[in-house]
């Protein structure tokens, strides 16, 4: 038994449910992907089995088998899996109805008390509210039954151990019953034995006594020539469901006329007197027509009989075409999320390049190597441009810096500082030894800072003024000459002779193709495709049903 919070592949155990002949029974909550925390029923081989040689490989075979069977009367198998040595499969949780009883008191004896009970299964009905099930609500639930039982055989797959506690229930607010068999295939899988591997008498038996209850409950519905060891039979099924119908009946304590029929079927059903689950369901009380539940039956001598090699065809068509629906539907995702992700880039790049200059590229000055780049941010980043020869103690300049920019009334704000050569004693110590013992101040260095404008038409950036400790310096020129910058005092009191000019730093490597626009489009239409082509395969299927 494995304890609450344990893992079982994309589940965790919630609680213990018990332990079957068929393995351990959990209540389990989804902890990831789309149904995350939701409940799941989860069906843990056992330890013994799942380490036989081969069973791995076989295991993943039956697995792929079961998880095509899907419709009425059968509780779909939903995901499986292995987890070092846990060989798990996961089903759908039955919330089931829960109902108030009067049960004596273990506290006051000869008093009753209110106690609630789940009802999920036909085991749970018969040992609660028996009185619910009346010929009518037998047919309904015989008919789920026989219409699963009728596609999984039609697969190849056989139950193998029908019984009451494996047996589904919901009741509809019409009062009508509806029925499902799970657990399809898995006593077949607790039969396995390796090439080779002896038979030995207690094959198949639980030695856990829980288990071993569980199997001696489910050896009352199989016939008595079936030992533990065997396959199951198509038949053993129809046995099942006859032996299902007397313990109904035996339960229900019923006697009356109403049920003569229903027992003189559940006779024959125990008797093996049924070919096919189409023959059985043809017999039962109140069935009058098989087509409207999609059942055939071949008769003998019928001209189109199918045999066991156009079943197997059938059978590998329909496992074909499951994997290209799935495939389909793996890349109908994969495209959509791409384009998704592709076209929603797009449009944040758009807005951001409509308010912000493009991030890692460079905008210099015609004719100088003076330039700009701007890392990528909303409020602030990292900014780069070029040492001007004001700051410079060899008065060459042009060197690489490194800096910051932020928003500061509607401008680029771009700080930058450079460290100034050292003049005092220590002036021989190399620069990483001064700065790297922490003597540094702000006065060591030289601190600007450009103001600049973006002009988002002309992918330009405009520089409007440099700040430093000693002047603001703003753009100009004089006479034909080139703009540069001047300090705003020398500017004012030229008497017109500077006139005040524009620094444009143009965008270099402009490209006007938007790729993540294109990506997102053509990913798009990828996933239009992938849907239209699904939808196709998914009626063509439908029909086939």
């Amino acid at each position: 038994m494995l304890s609450s919070g344990t893992r079982i592949g994309p589940t965790r155990i919630v609680s213990w449910l018990g332990e079957g002949s068929c393995g351990q029974s959990y209540h389990c909550t989804q902890s990831e992907g789309e149904q995350k925390g939701s409940d799941v029923y989860v069906k843990l081989i056992p330890r013994d089995l799942s380490e036989k040689k081969g069973f791995g490989d076989y295991f993943l075979q039956e697995c792929q088998a079961l998880e095509q069977l899907n419709g009425p009367g059968i509780w779909p198998l939903k995901k499986f899996g292995v987890m070092k040595w846990k060989h798990w499969i996961k089903f759908s949780w039955v919330d089931g109805k829960v109902i108030e009883k009067e049960v004596p008191s273990e506290e006051s004896p000869g008093e009753m008390v209110k106690q609630e009970f789940t009802i999920r299964s036909l085991a749970d009905l018969m040992e609660h509210q028996p009185e619910e099930i009346d010929p009518d609500k037998l047919l309904q639930l015989m008919t789920c039954l026989h219409q699963g039982l009728h596609r999984a055989h039609l697969s190849g797959v056989v139950h193998g151990n029908l019984k009451p506690r494996n047996i589904l229930l919901e009741f509809n607010n019409s009062g009508s019953l509806k029925a499902w068999a799970t657990e399809f295939g898995l006593w077949k899988m607790s039969s396995f034995r390796n090439i080779g591997e002896e038979e030995t008498i207690d094959s198949g038996t639980p030695i856990n006594l829980e288990a071993q209850h569980s199997h001696e409950e489910g050896a009352k519905f199989r016939p008595t020539t079936n030992s533990s060891g065997d396959t199951p039979e198509e038949k053993s099924d129809i046995y099942g469901l006859g032996k299902i119908v007397h313990w109904v009946i035996e339960k229900n304590n019923s006697k009356g006329p109403e049920w003569t029929e229903w027992n003189t079927w559940a006779n024959q059903a125990s008797a093996l007197s049924f070919p096919s689950v189409g023959h059985s369901m043809e017999a039962m009380p109140g069935i009058d027509d098989l087509s409207q539940y999609g059942i055939k039956i071949e008769r003998e001598g019928e001209e189109g009989q199918s045999d066991a090699e156009e079943i197997r065809i059938k059978r590998e068509q329909e496992w074909a075409l499951a994997k290209q629906l799935e495939t389909l539907r793996f890349r109908r995702n994969m495209t959509s999320l791409i384009g998704g992700i592709s076209f929603l880039l797009s449009l944040f790049s758009t807005i951001y390049l409509y308010l912000y200059p493009s991030p890692w590229t460079e905008y210099s000055l015609e004719g100088l190597l003076d330039s700009y780049q701007l890392g990528a941010g909303m409020m602030s980043g990292q900014a780069w441009g070029i040492v001007p020869r004001a700051y410079d103690d060899e008065g060459k300049g042009g060197q690489n810096v490194v800096g910051e920019w932020t928003r500061e009334d509607g401008f680029f704000k771009l700080s930058f500082k450079k460290f100034k050569r050292n003049l005092n004693e220590e002036g021989d110590k190399k620069l990483w030894q001064f700065i790297g013992q922490g003597k540094t101040t702000d006065d060591d260095y030289y601190i600007w800072h450009d103001y600049l404008s973006y002009e988002k038409d002309l992918e330009t950036l405009l520089l409007i003024r440099r700040v430093d400790e000693h002047h603001i310096y703003e753009p100009g020129k004089e006479g034909e000459g080139f703009p540069r910058l001047y300090p705003r005092e020398r500017i004012n009191s030229s008497a017109g002779k500077i006139r005040r000019a524009e620094l444009p730093f143009k965008r270099e490597g402009s490209s006007k193709v938007k790729w993540t626009l294109f990506f997102g489009v053509g990913f798009l239409l990828a996933s239009s495709i992938y849907h239209r082509e699904l939808g196709r395969l998914e009626s063509e299927h439908n029909r086939n049903d």
